[in-house]
């Protein structure tokens, strides 16, 4: 397996999950910057339980890990969970795309336990690049007969690093 066979998997993929997709703020866009900086980065737009859970809980993620919490969405038809969050300080957030930090959802109600699938050709559904500020990254969790669903509460674990209470959206 080479690395454009599995570059073209990850970019199909994340196609494929949202047409929505943004790989870089649009403060950066705008302002075309060619690098982003972590100052200039800006939170993005986020649902009403997104936002509830943000104002109580995002600060201490930007602060302490250096990544912008995005939230959980259902993503094909429900059978995958998308997790995705903005880098603000590539330093302080690069066990997020450490892969050998292992990651899993965790449904509060039912306790199952979701992990990332690995594909054959492309290898797990999650970003491992090294983390730029300014760039969203996701992973992808396998939602099997869709234990998980839209309003449920998820904790996403990454390693040492536990993302609790988060609600999942509709797309």
């Amino acid at each position: 397996m080479n690395l454009h066979t599995i570059t073209s998997g990850v970019l199909l993929m994340t196609s494929v999950m949202s047409s929505s997709l943004t790989l870089r703020a649009p403060a950066q866009i705008a302002s075309g910057q060619a690098k982003p900086t972590a100052k200039a980065v800006q939170p993005r737009s986020l649902s009403v339980s997104s936002s509830a859970w943000h104002s109580r809980q995002g600060q201490y993620f930007q602060r302490n890990w250096g990544v912008d919490i995005l939230g959980v969405q259902r993503v094909s038809s429900g059978e995958m969970l998308a997790f995705r969050y903005m880098i603000l300080d590539p330093e302080k957030a690069k066990g997020f795309n450490d892969k050998r930090n292992g990651a899993y959802l965790i449904d509060e109600k039912s306790g199952a336990k979701l992990t990332v699938p690995q594909m054959e050709k492309v290898g797990e559904l999650r970003t491992t690049t090294t983390p730029e500020a300014g760039r969203m990254y996701w992973m992808v969790f396998a939602n099997t007969n869709r234990v998980v669903d839209v309003g449920s509460k998820v904790d996403v674990v990454i390693g040492d690093v536990r993302v609790n209470e988060l609600t999942v959206d509709a797309k």
